[in-house]
């Protein structure tokens, strides 16, 4: 992680170091997250550039990814509903 060992053994709190152990597993989540994404694209280019687009319309068609379930949920609702969420007579 490139901290001095002298720093480290004798300096650092606790909280410095949840900090830093945090940000760096983030730092290798996203690296690896991005790594994922673009041997994704490579296949998804292989894919088409030999069969055409009438199968796969996307990357994602190919094989999902964990992060590809992560979507947020939409409700629509009634114009009753958005009164009463309101609190609008």
């Amino acid at each position: 992680m490139g901290i001095d060992p002298e720093y480290f053994l004798d300096e650092m709190s606790q909280d410095e170091l949840v900090a830093i152990y945090k940000a760096n597993y983030k730092a290798k989540h996203e690296a690896n997250k991005s790594s994922w994404e673009q041997t994704r694209l490579i296949c998804y280019y292989n894919f088409i550039s030999q069969n055409g687009t009438e199968k796969i319309k996307k990357p994602s068609d190919i094989f999902s990814l964990e992060w590809d379930k992560q979507k947020v949920k939409t409700k629509i609702m009634t114009s009753d509903e958005a009164k009463k969420e309101l609190k609008i007579n």
